[in-house]
């Protein structure tokens, strides 16, 4: 493959993120070894090699990140009213 290839290539795969970002303003896009990850924006965005890691990350947190740690309540499903997940 020729240099110029070479770079065209490399302007193409950067162009599509860019037009992604643009067109879907409210949503953070990651990557992660060749995967996208789109998250909406603003919200916390945990990655690692296992869910332990993830874990520690998530215990390590300050703030609102720590009730990550802590399962929603479903009052309905506590009253055997709800569905069952």
């Amino acid at each position: 493959m020729t240099r110029s290839a070479l770079a065209g290539q490399q302007a193409r795969d950067d162009l599509t993120p860019r037009v992604f970002q643009a067109l879907f303003q409210g949503s953070g896009l990651h990557t992660a070894n060749g995967t996208y990850i789109v998250v909406p924006k603003g919200c916390l965005c945990l990655a690692g090699p296992s869910l332990g890691g993830i874990a520690r990350q998530i215990s390590t947190q300050p703030g609102p990140a720590a009730s990550l740690g802590t399962p929603a309540r479903d009052p309905a499903r506590e009253a055997g009213t709800g569905p069952v997940r």
